[in-house]
């Protein structure tokens, strides 16, 4: 990964980002396609976590996009 993609995904934020609770700690599994271009992504086995310091904030905010959605 080069330093530029790092720095593009730091001004993005967490506002696009989605991910599942996995039921272990403060990990989640994230869903955006590509992931592997994200710093906080962090490759196990056939998916990837989200490491990112943020991933509660970002889990509450998959649970209101989804309940919106159902809406």
């Amino acid at each position: 990964m080069t330093k530029d993609s790092v720095k593009t995904n730091a001004k993005r934020g967490i506002k696009n980002c989605r991910v599942v609770e996995i039921g272990v700690g403060n990990f989640a599994e994230c869903l955006k396609a590509g992931p592997a271009t994200c710093s906080h992504a962090l490759p196990f086995g056939y998916c990837f976590l989200c490491m990112h310091p943020r991933v509660d904030d970002i889990i509450e905010n998959t649970k209101k996009v989804l309940k919106t959605a159902k809406s």
